[in-house]
C-alpha cells in the first residue's frame, strides 16, 4: 500500500514489532524463517549470519580479484574475496581469514568500509566491506573450503574498467568496491 509522507515523516514511523518467528528450514549456514509483525505483516526470508568482503590491493596498486562457480546461478564469476562469519567470529578476523583461504594473500592494512545489504527483501544477511592495502602473498597460506574451486588474478584500474565495459563482472559486491577503488577510497 502507498502512503503520501514526507521524508521526515518516514524517518519517525515506528518499526513493526516482530510478535512470532518459527524456522522453516535450518541448514549449516543459514535458517529460513517466517515472522509474524504487528499490522498484520507476515515475512519468510532467509535469517543469515552475515558475511565479509574485501576489497584488496597488491603492493603494485593492483586489485585482487577471484573467479569461482557460482551453483545458484550455474556461471563462473569474478569477484572480491568473501566469505560467511562463523560463530562469534569477528568480521574484521573473518575478512583476514578469507583473503588468505581464498587468495593465498594477507596485509596488515585493514580498514572497515561499510555494510552491505544485498538482497533485504528476502535475506538478513549483512556483508562487512573492508579494505586491505598492500597485500602480498604467503608462503604457507590457510587451506579454503574442499569444496570451492577459485582462481585469483591481480588486475590493474585500466583493466578493471574493461571489464566493467564489457560486462565481465556480474557481482554486486564487487562492483560496490570497484566503484569505491575507482573513487580513490
Amino acid at each position: 500500500m502507498f502512503y503520501p509522507y514526507t521524508k521526515e515523516e518516514v524517518e519517525k514511523l515506528e518499526v513493526p514489532t516482530k510478535l512470532s518467528e518459527k524456522t522453516i528450514l535450518s541448514t549449516p549456514i543459514f535458517k529460513v524463517v517466517e515472522s509474524q509483525f504487528s499490522k498484520d505483516m507476515k515475512r519468510v526470508f532467509i535469517r543469515h549470519p552475515g558475511a565479509v568482503a574485501i576489497l584488496a590491493t597488491t603492493l603494485e596498486n593492483k586489485l585482487v580479484l577471484i573467479k569461482q562457480f557460482r551453483a545458484a546461478i550455474g556461471e563462473w564469476l569474478w569477484e572480491i574475496p568473501a566469505g560467511t562469519l562463523e560463530p562469534d567470529e569477528s568480521p574484521l578476523s573473518c575478512a583476514q581469514r578469507e583473503l588468505e583461504e581464498e587468495t593465498g594473500f594477507i596485509s596488515s592494512q585493514w580498514k572497515y568500509l561499510f555494510p552491505i545489504y544485498l538482497a533485504p527483501g528476502y535475506s538478513s544477511e549483512c556483508i562487512h566491506l573492508f579494505r586491505a592495502e598492500q597485500a602480498y602473498p604467503v608462503q604457507d597460506p590457510r587451506a579454503g573450503d574442499q569444496d570451492e574451486l577459485i582462481f585469483r588474478w591481480e588486475i590493474t584500474r585500466e583493466e578493471v574498467k574493461e571489464m566493467l565495459t564489457k560486462r565481465e563482472i556480474k557481482d554486486a559486491k564487487t562492483m560496490v568496491a570497484i566503484q569505491n577503488w575507482e573513487e580513490g577510497k
